[in-house]
């Protein structure tokens, strides 16, 4: 954890300037703030009907300790809002080394913010603990379809790549809330891409986000550090403010995986 949790101190720091905070330190608070409630049995998530998703990157961290996921998830029909999602680490051998759905986990860390109909859309996570190597990943994406149209997702400006001689590259970028409904708990996504091969992946939060308002966020990577930078800002409420909970609603240990 040496590379990884300073680096995550670093980005803490930058966020108290910026309105964002890292999916670790929130993660770690929530469960501060709830106490022994937040120890409850993992959620339940069930596969949704007409969704699919693929692989598109495993990257362990350096220590071994933590390993990120980039995964693509497709719908073949209505789309998704705020959807339940499970990823399961597995070895050479089928054994779990790790998984996102954890007791108490962060709900940035276990949904994805939205899928367009017969759309595709990312799924992000650079906060998964490992006991081993992991080569494979087991996928459950659950969620009630959703027939009315979803917003578009955020806008991001100014997208940069920084090398900090202490704590490796990490990433900085503009999210604009483009929609007309104020956007909660709003997952930045970034990736490199090496051609194309997924190098490095990270996340920012912004906790919530007005119409027309703008939020600075800034984030580290876990990978290489080496490629072309791509940051998404998903929409994760739709025009009639559902989907994500403001982090006050959200802080309940009870997550609905409907």
């Amino acid at each position: 954890m040496r590379r990884v949790l300073p680096a995550l101190l670093l980005v803490l720091a930058l966020a108290v300037l910026s309105g964002c905070e890292s999916t670790f330190d929130k993660a770690e608070r929530v469960r501060a703030e709830q106490g022994t409630i937040a120890d409850v049995v993992a959620v339940d998530v069930q596969q949704t009907e007409g969704i699919t998703a693929e692989t598109l990157a495993i990257i362990p961290s350096e220590d071994g300790l933590m390993a990120a996921v980039v995964i693509e998830v497709s719908s073949t029909g209505p789309g998704l809002l705020w959807a339940p999602i499970e990823v399961m680490l597995l070895d050479a051998g089928g054994a779990e080394v790790g998984t996102n759905n954890v007791a108490g986990a962060d709900p940035t860390l276990i949904h994805l913010p939205s899928l367009v109909e017969g759309g595709t859309a990312l799924y992000v996570n650079d906060q998964i603990a490992i006991t081993g190597t992991p080569v494979e990943a087991q996928v459950t994406v659950a969620g009630v379809p959703v027939t009315t149209q979803l917003l578009p997702g955020l806008k991001v400006e100014n997208a940069l790549v920084t090398e900090d001689p202490s704590f490796g590259t990490t990433w900085t970028a503009s999210v604009v809330n483009i929609t007309d409904v104020r956007q909660e708990q709003v997952i930045v996504q970034a990736i490199l891409r090496d051609g194309s091969t997924i190098t490095s992946a990270g996340l920012a939060i912004v906790k919530g986000l007005d119409p027309g308002a703008t939020a600075e966020v800034q984030g580290f990577f876990l990978g290489t550090g080496k490629g072309k930078l791509e940051v998404f800002a998903p929409s994760a409420n739709g025009p009639d403010g559902a989907g994500a909970q403001s982090e006050i609603q959200a802080g309940d240990a009870t997550v609905s995986m409907e």
